[in-house]
């Protein structure tokens, strides 16, 4: 009888299998920056264009400086306006021995309550000296500065008044002018011209 038959040898177990741990990527290159490349340096002017420039310019200012001195000179100067004259005010008259004694303030101008087209003026008649004067007469002009002119004469007023020793008395007269009455100065910008023509005599300070 046969021997029996040999059971086969076991199989041999499978090699192991490895394992490869997996290679990482190698690392990303760092961002490239550029700079950005200066810019061109700015062309100036040359150097003979700058010298016609300020030499142009230095023309200009001198032209100028001598076109407004020529203009200057060549406008006609204001002057007081001579369209009231003092009937009173006569070229040659002899002075006063008064005229050194008396003030004339305080003018300013009012309406006509009967006349609205005849300005009226009032102004304060000032006695300086110790005396007495009686028959006292006088011319005033009022002079005004204005935009046109430092003396613009506004017009004549004449007066009669007895004074006591330093009194001053206020007076109202007819103005006589040409002007109408909101064409005159204000009263800050009033000066006066007096002439006295009345009375006769010596001074009161003799």
């Amino acid at each position: 009888m046969l021997a029996a038959h040999a059971a086969p040898p076991p199989a041999a177990p499978p090699p192991p299998q490895q394992y490869y741990a997996p290679v990482p990527p190698p690392p990303a290159a760092p961002p490239q920056y550029y700079a950005a490349p200066p810019p061109p340096p700015a062309q100036g002017m040359p150097t003979w264009l700058l010298s016609v420039v300020f030499a142009l310019a230095f023309v200009g200012l001198v032209g100028g400086i001598y076109w407004i001195v020529g203009w200057a000179r060549s406008r006609p100067v204001s002057k007081p306006t001579t369209a009231v004259e003092s009937p009173a005010a006569k070229p040659g008259m002899a002075v006063s021995p008064y005229q050194k004694y008396i003030e004339v303030a305080g003018v300013r101008f009012v309406e006509d309550p009967n006349h609205k087209d005849k300005p009226l003026v009032k102004a304060l008649i000032i006695n300086h000296s110790p005396a007495d004067i009686l028959g006292l007469k006088g011319n005033v002009t009022i002079w005004g500065s204005t935009a046109r002119s430092e003396e613009d004469a506004q017009g004549t007023f004449t007066f009669d008044a007895d004074l006591k020793p330093f009194e001053s008395k206020e007076i109202t007269a007819l103005l006589i002018t040409k002007k109408q009455i909101y064409e005159l100065a204000d009263w800050q910008n009033l000066t006066t011209d007096v002439q006295i023509t009345g009375p006769g005599g010596g001074s009161p300070g003799q």
